[in-house]
């Protein structure tokens, strides 16, 4: 269950959800940051006071003052009240409207002053003239019955005051508000806190859940893209480049499976020409084969039947060994068109496996030229198609010019592996010859050293005359799947 969610798709759903969710949190608490700032740099806030101070508080001064005989008292009372329950006020027309101010702070002053801006109630009790002596500007013009909040409210010095003209239903002032108080007050920004968090919380899941759904549904379609060329991709490892990728969308994955099937196109032109060339390579070693030893053969074949017919009459005992010269002679031809023939017979690696067909081919050819063969081997060989195919040309290469050339009675075959490490030698007790003389003339010796050289290894060719001859081929990570 883990592997599964360690997949890309997975992977790319995550990172999606996280990513959205992230931005859409930094963009609210951007606006909302934006917002407060724009409250507490403007007199939106004020207005509201104001408004909710004439809704809520002016109604009630006015009623217990619109009277013939103010009552003080009550008003008190009220405002007390008022202040026990944390300054919740009553709306006068709908009584289930309340209008809460916050609670009561040591430093928020509010008073009720007449109409010559005597207190009539306040809290704390103790109030008096020069406690808002600074905001006679603001009394006067409440006292006019003003309601601009330009002119009847001021923030200074962390503080808002408001003054609110009580005004009965003449339109007379009868009293003014004035209310003194921390701005922003105090506990608002844990109150704003704790509706922001509760909002976030709502805000996340809703926007996560969004987020995970679409990015899933996003992921899907790339990865379902992906696992065409992950497909496509295995063919072409097991040498199968005739599948494409089907992908025609303008994107960069698109792009990319239109580099990867022209590059699949080439690499199969190239197997084409390579398998063309090594056709080539095959008929012109068999050309150089039959020329350096059948043909040669049969010449000397028939020169010697031409001298033992002109000797016929005359000295019939050396025709007669004419004659046994040509007989060995064929026999050597005949041997060597079997040994052609078999090297041509298809040995199939995939079938019989590398070391099983070397030993095949070893015991048919130690039988046919009459030359002992040892064969060890260590380790288990594991090579791709391609590098035991061209080993097991390089081994029949090898033993072919042994049977020419080297009148050799014993031969030796080594295979290891070790790690990333392959070697392969083969060794003979014939005559051997002057490696230097013979560097880069022999076409056989080039041609394996090209083939070990193409899978990126080297061959180390050592001989002496008299001393025999041993052939090490060494590759270096030819390990295949």
């Amino acid at each position: 269950m883990l592997k599964r969610f360690q997949g890309l798709r997975w992977k790319l759903t995550l990172s999606y959800t996280v990513v959205t969710v992230a931005t859409l949190l930094v963009v609210e608490l951007l606006i909302i940051v934006g917002i407060g700032a724009i409250i507490l740099h403007s007199n939106l806030l004020p207005g509201v006071l104001i408004y909710a101070t004439e809704t809520f508080i002016t109604p009630q001064v006015a009623s217990y003052l619109d009277r013939p005989q103010p009552d003080i008292d009550s008003l008190m009372s009220w405002l007390e009240s008022a202040f026990e329950e944390g300054l919740t006020f009553q709306s006068s027309q709908n009584p289930k409207v309340l209008f809460r101010l916050g609670d009561f702070e040591e430093d928020t002053t509010l008073a009720i002053l007449d109409r010559n801006l005597d207190p009539l109630a306040s809290i704390p009790e103790s109030l008096d003239r020069s406690n808002y002596e600074d905001a006679r500007d603001l009394l006067k013009a409440a006292q006019k019955g003003e309601g601009d909040p330009d002119k009847v409210s001021r923030m200074e010095n962390g503080f808002l005051t408001i003054a609110v003209p009580a005004i009965n239903d003449d339109g007379e002032v009868l009293a003014v508000v004035w209310m003194n108080m921390p701005y922003p007050p105090r506990g608002a920004f844990g109150q704003a806190l704790s509706l922001i968090g509760g909002s976030l919380v709502l805000f996340t899941v809703t926007v996560g859940m969004i987020g995970t759904i679409f990015g899933f549904l996003t992921a899907h379609g790339l990865t379902k893209r992906l696992k065409t060329f992950a497909c496509v991709a295995s063919s072409w490892s097991q040498g199968d480049f005739s599948t494409f990728i089907q992908d025609h969308s303008g994107d960069e994955i698109g792009q990319l499976a239109g580099q990867l099937n022209r590059m699949a196109e080439q690499l199969q032109n190239l197997l084409q020409t390579k398998e063309e060339l090594a056709i080539l390579e095959e008929r012109n070693r068999l050309a150089r084969d039959l020329h350096d030893s059948v043909k040669q053969q049969v010449f000397a074949t028939t020169m010697q039947v031409g001298a033992a017919r002109s000797l016929l009459d005359e000295d019939p005992d050396s025709a007669r060994d004419r004659l046994d010269e040509a007989q060995d002679l064929a026999r050597l031809a005949q041997a060597e068109l079997n040994t052609i023939l078999h090297e041509l017979r298809p040995t199939s690696l995939q079938d019989r496996g590398f070391v099983q067909a070397i030993r095949g081919h070893v015991r048919d050819w130690s039988r046919a030229n009459d030359i002992e063969v040892e064969v060890h081997v260590e380790g288990d060989p594991v090579l791709t198609l391609d590098a035991e195919q061209a080993l097991f040309r390089v081994l029949q290469e090898a033993l072919s010019n042994i049977a020419r050339h080297s009148q050799a009675s014993h031969a030796k075959i080594q295979i290891a592996w070790e790690d990333d490490q392959f070697k392969m030698s083969i060794s003979d007790d014939g005559t051997g010859f002057d490696v230097a003389v013979t560097e880069g003339k022999g076409i056989g010796l080039r041609s394996m050293r090209e083939r070990i050289e193409a899978l990126g290894g080297n061959l180390r060719v050592e001989s002496a005359p008299g001393r025999g001859t041993r052939l090490s081929a060494h590759l270096k990570a030819a390990k295949g799947e």
